[in-house]
């Protein structure tokens, strides 16, 4: 360990270590050290059931290759392996349907839309056919580059020349401008749960139409998530390497007491005395970079005596509690087979039913729906739960997760942290979650059974994760977020963290937060904001490996696969 670095990040999560990546490619001396001792939290991939099982414990549906992060740091070259199929995402419904999401071809998605409603299909083909000549333009736009008017403009533009647009859309909820669009209920709650599985509120006006709308022209950037190989965890493994080899230097059981603040500007960091090197002080001479949330960055790090009165009020008022997950990780004989899977077997074939990586339930209506949002407003426990986090089904993909004859499954179910009520029975807030974490998955789980009734039989073992475990695994996560806090319109884009931070440089000098513009996905979209600012900051922004736009490392993976994306037709 050297005594000074020119860029100390703070915290080894993807997106911190996306930030050590870059700046170390480009000639920076970096610094990362990481509270605990092994770096990646959030993409943990633990035996936590069985020798042999492995559980992903929070990410789960991951798609870096969407990020210009997978060529630019080599992500293939440092073990990264990605397992997908043909296709990507399904919504089962009691009636035996089933509205899907191809990986790659939108035309297939067309298809099978045409089964569900042929008026819909025929809006989803000429959005398609809008999008296909604008999609990378507008992904750069909006989630690879810092927050600003321009971008934006540029994105709203887009969007709002695509054919049947509503003039007023940005003045919508995603459910109004949903009902604009479509016909179907089916096809609209397709689109608002993945919504919520991003962490935004349907209801919010502006917020809800443009997640919807992305999601709508999005289907083959956000539903072709996929699994690693082994599991989440070759994410950060493979970002750790990069880095490393670039010349980072990484320190696990180094948690950071604090940052050294002078004249509001970012000094350096002084290690906790729990750390391997307890007490150290270690200076930065360009900029320290947090890849914690908002309150430990700047309450439990920074300190609020250096904190001017607005950035503290708006603190107070950070919403940690909308992207909240509950979720029991199922051992089973056999995959889950769903009721749905008969109806895919007809208009489509068996390729779904072998293929299917995630899948949502949970409302039947765009009405019932609306219970989700009571039950949040409420801090109650929904009931019938809503499984808005996904299904996941690894071992279709991936047979290596799970010893030969076994699979694994995930579901995620979107609770809120502060419960107090389920039904008429009062609860006591967060701590009641270690007294009914087995009862309300055996909830979930028989609920499912009423989509996939092998539920039953099938299943072997079963590990309950709480949005109280997402704390105590990483205390950074507050309130059980995995997103970093709520996407209100508070919390969004140029006023994510909060309004006036001009994230990701911050209100103290010479420190930056990844925590920006969104929530923090594995498209790495914070880690490369991040990098950039900073790297223009410093002047090394202008290297001739730094050009890759993304989607289209995904694009180029399909291609060496013998795939080919295709969202025009």
């Amino acid at each position: 360990m050297q005594p000074e670095y020119d860029v100390i990040v703070i915290g080894g999560g993807i997106n911190g270590l996306t930030v050590a990546g870059y700046l170390a490619r480009a000639g920076q001396k970096v610094a990362v050290f990481e509270l605990r001792n092994e770096v990646g939290t959030n993409c943990e991939t633990e035996e936590v059931m069985r020798p042999g099982v492995r559980a992903n414990l929070h990410a789960v549906g991951v798609l870096p290759h969407a990020a210009p992060v997978y060529e630019e740091l080599e992500m293939e070259r440092f073990g990264y392996e990605s397992c997908f199929a043909d296709w990507g995402y399904g919504y089962p419904f009691r009636d035996g349907s089933c509205v899907l999401f191809h990986n790659y071809d939108a035309e297939k998605t067309y298809l099978a839309w045409k089964a569900i409603n042929e008026k819909d299909a025929e809006t989803y083909r000429r959005i398609c056919n809008y999008y296909a000549d604008h999609i990378v333009e507008l992904v750069d736009e909006l989630f690879y580059k810092a927050p600003n008017a321009i971008s934006f403009s540029r994105g709203a533009e887009i969007m709002s020349r695509c054919p049947g647009m509503p003039s007023n859309w940005l003045k919508m909820t995603g459910y109004q401008l949903m009902d604009h669009l479509f016909e179907d209920d089916r096809i609209k709650l397709m689109m608002l749960s993945f919504c919520v599985e991003l962490g935004v509120r349907p209801w919010d006006k502006s917020i809800g139409s443009q997640i919807a709308l992305m999601f709508t022209f999005g289907g083959l950037v956000f539903a072709w998530m996929t699994t690693p190989k082994g599991g989440s965890h070759l994410i950060p493994h493979s970002l750790y390497r990069a880095a490393l080899h670039y010349g980072a230097e990484v320190f696990q059981g180094c948690p950071v007491e604090k940052i050294i603040v002078e004249n509001g500007e970012a000094k350096g960091v002084i290690l906790s005395e729990d750390s391997v090197y307890p007490g150290r002080k270690i200076m930065a001479r360009k900029a320290v970079v947090s890849d914690l949330t908002p309150i430990p960055t700047f309450y439990w790090l920074v300190g609020r005596e250096n904190l001017p009165p607005e950035v503290i009020m708006h603190l107070e008022m950070y919403d940690y509690e909308e992207a909240v997950l509950f979720g029991p990780y199922l051992l089973t004989k056999e995959p889950l087979q769903f009721e749905a899977f008969n109806w895919t077997d007809r208009h489509i074939d068996r390729s779904v039913r072998e293929q299917l990586y995630g899948l949502n339930i949970g409302a039947e209506s765009v009405v019932d729906m609306q219970r989700y949002q009571r039950a949040f407003a409420r801090g109650e426990l929904p009931d019938p739960p809503f499984l808005y986090g996904g299904i996941w089904r690894f071992t279709v993909l991936d047979p290596t997760q799970a010893p030969p004859g076994t699979h694994t499954t995930m579901l995620y179910t979107a609770v809120p942290y502060n419960i107090y009520w389920w039904g008429n029975r009062r609860l006591n807030g967060p701590g009641s979650w270690d007294d009914i974490r087995e009862e309300y998955a055996d909830r979930v789980e028989d609920f499912v059974a009423e989509y996939a009734p092998n539920i039953q039989t099938a299943k072997i073992d079963r590990y309950v994760q709480t949005p109280l475990d997402i704390v105590r695994r990483n205390p950074s996560m507050l309130e059980g977020t995995w997103s970093g806090g709520a996407l209100g319109p508070s919390q969004y884009y140029h006023n994510r963290p909060f309004p006036g931070c001009g994230a990701p440089r911050t209100p103290i000098r010479k420190l930056y937060t990844t925590e920006v513009s969104f929530s923090r996905t594995t498209m790495l979209t914070q880690g490369y904001i991040t990098a950039s600012v900073l790297a223009e900051d410093l002047g090394v922004r202008n290297q001739p490996w730094w050009n890759v736009r993304p989607l289209e490392p995904y694009m180029r993976l399909l291609e060496r696969r013998g795939k080919y994306w295709k969202m025009k037709f």
